[in-house]
């Protein structure tokens, strides 16, 4: 019989809440484009052992290394291009697997699980036509997800093989299949619902196992423990190692049954830590007696529990150590990928001193080297972690050696640390070693050292998500050393498109985007190169230049909306065909020329009232405001160098201000710049139209001048707040 205690997820729920930012983020990610991260970055984590990643990714970047679980990111989806998403970096989320079924706490006895048939063959009536442990949802945690139809089939299959009367058979599988309607009984009840008239040993023993078993679903552990106990000499071999195993279960469910509030949340300073200590004895007497029994992998996963619940953070990761790389899949009662998950819960997030086990004390030491860890790691307690990485040098020199360069700031010493030349196989701790390495020589301000590592490493490259990390490394170095032609030069070993539409639209001038138009093989990467240099000849003020390039599009401009390739995160973005607005009159009542015409009429005049006001209507009327090409990543990321586009950005209140200043404008014209230029604080206060805020004065100024001198507009007259 299978019995389930509270789920994994459930029983560590209240540790992820607590720490949740220790790993990872919220369910919104978005990439930040850069290599060095001294603190978390869950939405950004890349394929090399660093304290910026998730601790789930570094993780797996071990167990990869061990042969035990593959890495093995999905494909980027329709979600991670619209969140900004390339290949490098990536969320925690995308080395998971597909949600699948939950993997059960023991095995089943039999792929077969006709119940219903073996019953009719026994002439049992099922009266319940669903188990009381099978309607619970997916991650549920109860003690009654095992009263279901595949343990119950168990049973039944026994008292089939057991040499048993037909009456008894078939008044011990009646009891069965009534348990299924329930899973709390009083004992009056529960007595009634088991066969009274029984006469062989064999049958009482099965009995005083459904007797025991219903106990333990109605939470009488004292009498379920007594029960089961009295079948551990029982002739029936399954009997007898299933009482075993029960037993140490049953201690285990009454030693945390005040450990948990209403929630499921735990508080493990109410555990019984005398029950917890025998049901530990229990699951290791059922271990030593059946090493290879139906139930040895529950047993062993149900001893992570007692170690988790008992506080013993070594004894918890010798546990998942063991699991994770030394076990055999039918030996596991989860997943690898269910494990990864729960030791990062239960013993990662919230443990603050070093364990006895290499793989997760290297996972906590990253950790623990970010700048706002809590107890942050220091070089003396690292060094003196030797003995425990004795089997692993390699892997505590690179920890001391991402010490030296994440906490200490000390390029030099980190150097001395790593390998000088990468082996031919780049397992990921050797890549990691390498990719300090390179961020090392970068740290030194050694530019052509880094660059030529990064070219050297690509070719080496073959496991999954290191060539796209490699090509992200060589575009920073080129961006930074001002050779971004090299980027898109016919040989560029960089073909990720994220990071080339990154340095497109952040980074390169007019004369690299024309190139762009006219070579590149990727349509989008043409249409982008494309959008980016229009839009930034007319945002620039360069009107004569967006006049030439205008003419290289076509009549018939694309309609293909370009979205991730421009920046924009959860939006379809805009086509080429905005270049091609005609402008016509607005619901505002103001009529404007196509944008050709008006950016034409500013190159003639760059102060020309009605060319500001409708190059202000081309912004507003296409959701312009805040567009992604107005702005820049941060310095230390991909497209952080300052733009080789030349000119000024344009705003639209700065264009409303020069009309409104411009006394020899049309009348028309002032008006409808000052309503304009109020608007673009409404309706909340804030600016929304660029530019540099003006004061709530400054606004009621504008706003009694067009209720005063221009009351007379249809703009002075619609017009009723200020903001």
């Amino acid at each position: 019989m299978r019995i389930g205690l509270l789920s994994s997820l459930t029983l560590a729920l209240g540790a992820l809440l607590c720490n949740q930012a220790q790993a990872s983020s919220d369910d919104s990610c978005y990439p930040r484009w850069t290599l060095l991260k001294k603190n978390l970055e869950g939405c950004s984590s890349l394929p090399f052992l660093n304290p910026g990643n998730d601790s789930r990714v570094n993780l797996r970047l071990l167990l990869a290394d061990s042969g035990t679980l593959p890495l093995a990111p999905k494909a980027l989806d329709a979600d991670d291009l619209a969140e900004g998403y390339g290949p490098v970096p990536f969320s925690v989320s995308r080395l998971n697997p597909a949600p699948g079924p939950e993997a059960a706490d023991a095995p089943a006895a039999s792929a077969d699980t006709d119940l219903n048939g073996r019953l009719e063959a026994l002439q049992v009536v099922r009266e319940a036509p669903q188990a009381a442990g099978d309607a619970f949802l997916s991650g549920e945690g109860s003690r009654c997800r095992s009263n279901s139809d595949a343990s119950a089939q168990v049973f039944v299959d026994q008292l089939i093989a057991a040499d048993l009367p037909d009456s008894e058979r078939q008044a011990l599988a009646q009891s069965r299949v009534k348990l299924l309607a329930a899973c709390s009984w009083e004992s009056p009840q529960l007595a009634s619902l088991l066969p009274t008239n029984l006469q062989t040993p064999l049958g009482k023993g099965f009995a005083t196992y459904l007797q025991a078993a219903g106990d333990f679903y109605s939470g009488r552990f004292s009498e379920a423990g007594a029960a089961f106990a009295t079948l551990k000499d029982s002739p029936n071999t399954w009997l007898k190692e299933t009482a075993l195993y029960m037993n140490a279960r049953t201690a285990l469910n009454s030693a945390q049954q005040n450990a948990f509030d209403e929630y499921g949340m735990p508080a493990l300073e109410h555990v019984d830590k005398s029950t917890l200590q025998q049901a530990e004895a229990g699951f290791d007497s059922y271990l030593q007696t059946y090493p290879q029994g139906a139930y040895s992998a529950s047993a062993k996963g149900l001893l992570r529990r007692v170690h988790w619940l008992d506080g013993n953070p070594d004894k918890l990761a010798a546990d998942y150590a063991w699991q994770m790389t030394q076990a055999k899949d039918e030996q596991r009662n989860l997943s690898l990928n269910d494990l990864v998950e729960e030791v990062d819960t239960k013993l990662l997030m919230v443990n603050r001193n070093p364990v006895s086990t290499p793989l997760l004390l290297a996972v906590n030491d990253l950790m623990w080297m970010r700048e706002h860890a809590e107890g942050r790691l220091t070089r003396e307690a690292l060094q003196q972690q030797k003995a425990v990485f004795a089997a692993q040098p390699a892997l505590h020199d690179y920890l001391l050696a991402a010490f030296a360069l994440y906490v200490d700031n000390n390029p030099d010493a980190a150097l001395k640390l790593l390998p000088g030349e990468p082996p031919a196989n780049l397992d990921y701790l050797a890549f990691s070693q390498q990719t300090l390495r390179g961020l090392a020589l970068e740290a030194q301000n050694d530019g052509p050292g880094a660059q030529a590592l990064w070219l050297q490493l690509l070719p080496l490259a073959k496991q999954p998500l290191q060539r796209e990390q490699l090509e992200l490394a060589l575009a920073m170095n080129y961006e930074r050393n001002q050779q971004l032609a090299k980027v898109f030069a016919a040989d560029s070993p960089i073909k990720s498109p994220q990071v080339r539409f990154t340095l497109l639209r952040n980074v390169a001038d007019a004369t690299l985007l024309r190139q762009q138009i006219s070579q590149a093989a990727d349509p989008v990467e043409r249409n982008t190169a494309q959008f980016v240099l229009l839009y930034k000849d007319l945002l620039r003020s360069q009107y004569a230049a967006f006049a030439s390039d205008l003419k290289q599009l076509p009549a018939s401009a694309p309609e293909d909306k370009l979205g991730y390739s421009l920046g924009y995160v959860y939006s379809d973005g805009q086509s080429l065909k905005l270049f091609q607005w005609s402008g016509d009159k607005a619901e505002s009542g103001y009529t404007c020329p196509s944008i050709a015409q008006t950016a034409a009429a500013l190159e003639t005049d760059g102060k020309n009232p009605q060319g500001l006001n409708c190059f202000g209507e081309f912004i507003l009327r296409n959701g312009l405001d805040g567009m992604p090409l107005d702005s820049q990543p941060d310095k230390q990321s991909l497209g952080g160098t300052e733009s080789a586009f030349k000119g000024e950005l344009f705003s639209r209140l700065d264009g409303y201000k020069q009309v409104i200043a411009n006394s020899k404008a049309p009348r028309d014209d002032r008006a409808y710049a000052l309503y304009r230029a109020i608007n673009c604080y409404a309706p909340s206060g804030y600016n929304s139209c660029g530019g540099k805020d003006v004061e709530p004065a400054v606004r009621k100024a504008w706003f009694r001048q067009l209720k005063g001198t221009f009351a007379d507009t249809q703009w002075g007259k619609s017009l009723q707040y200020y903001w």
